[in-house]
């Protein structure tokens, strides 16, 4: 059995999903909504405190991460505050 083509099979496709990225249309699956730890996480960052500190607050604080499993760390917490900023127009980028 050969792999299955996943271009679209007409060129009407295509040309609709070019025209409609030209017009800004987001394609695709929506974001996910913003984590509930965004918040308490640009606090920490507004205090001064590194991505490390922050993280290692976090999980004192038994805050879950973004997916809810395993513990806070530096990539987690670097996600968060970017879409923090991304979403609430914070001073950083």
């Amino acid at each position: 059995m050969s792999a299955p083509d996943h271009r679209p099979s007409r060129p009407e496709v295509s040309e609709g999903m070019a025209a409609a990225r030209q017009r800004g249309v987001r394609l695709g699956r929506p974001p996910a909504p913003l984590p509930a730890s965004a918040q308490r996480a640009a606090e920490l960052r507004d205090q001064g405190l590194s991505l490390a500190q922050i993280a290692a607050a976090l999980e004192a604080e038994r805050v879950p991460t973004p997916t809810g499993k395993g513990p806070w760390g530096k990539s987690n917490v670097q996600y968060v505050l970017a879409r923090w900023d991304r979403e609430r127009g914070g001073g950083r980028q």
